[in-house]
């Protein structure tokens, strides 16, 4: 396991999404379905059918793991952590390959030389992948990084800085995307809207007002935190957007 893995929360927060998906199964269904509908008619897209990469795999839930191996010579899934469930509920799949690594590059730099090094990831781009997917983990990615900040460094840098620094984080994971030679299927949340329990819109927030995406190919809601799993008066919902990037269609 990766030293990262501990140190910026990932194995405690992929411990307790287990317990919140099991809580929040139903509201979380239409989600799960429009996730893997749009990633098995976007196999379509594929350069080749040699293999494809699934950059926050995390537990499954929302990938059409069967669908891809059927489809594909090797399927490589992709995260920091992967646990013992995870890797058994595929283990009739022969040809799976779980890699662990943290996909933004940066947490061990912070951790190392407490800086705010930008980087654009450039692990898995020497590869002839037929189809590469990130799967609602983008907005993921300066979570944890805030979080350490917080924690661990506190008042070292201006909260200028700090939002600076995690929105490039996002800017470069698309940048990463867009630097492979292939199709890629973006799906990432957009924006989180709060609710109270008569569904009036308390506060909407938009998740990338600093980046640019191409034309959403499809949009729908996910109900990530009904009440009163996110507040007891409040409720969560997030508008989920798909791409379809370096299309060659």
């Amino acid at each position: 396991m990766l030293p990262e893995a501990k140190s910026f929360g990932h194995l405690a927060e992929s411990i307790s999404l287990i317990s919140r998906e099991k809580r929040c199964k139903l509201a979380w269904l239409s989600h799960r379905i429009q996730c893997k509908e749009f990633i098995t008619t976007g196999l379509s897209q594929a350069k080749n059918f040699e293999s494809i990469l699934v950059l926050g795999s995390g537990p499954l839930h929302e990938i059409p793991i069967e669908n891809l191996s059927r489809t594909f010579k090797k399927v490589v899934l992709v995260d920091i952590v992967h646990l013992k469930a995870t890797r058994e509920s595929v283990a009739h799949l022969t040809n799976i390959e779980f890699v662990e690594h943290e996909i933004s590059e940066i947490e061990s730099s912070l951790k190392n030389e407490k800086a705010l090094i930008e980087k654009i990831p450039g692990a898995f781009q020497n590869i002839d992948w037929g189809l590469v997917l990130s799967v609602n983990v983008m907005s993921q990615l300066p979570l944890h990084l805030a979080s350490y900040i917080k924690k661990k460094l506190k008042n070292k840098f201006s909260d200028e800085e700090v939002q600076k620094f995690l929105e490039r984080v996002t800017v470069n994971h698309l940048l990463f995307l867009n630097a492979f030679r292939c199709p890629v299927i973006l799906i990432t949340d957009v924006e989180t809207t709060y609710t109270d329990k008569n569904e009036a819109i308390l506060q909407n927030d938009i998740n990338y007002t600093h980046l640019t995406f191409p034309k959403t190919t499809e949009q729908w809601i996910w109900n990530v935190a009904p009440i009163p799993e996110f507040d007891k008066n409040i409720g969560m919902k997030m508008l989920v957007s798909a791409f379809v990037l370096n299309s060659i269609k």
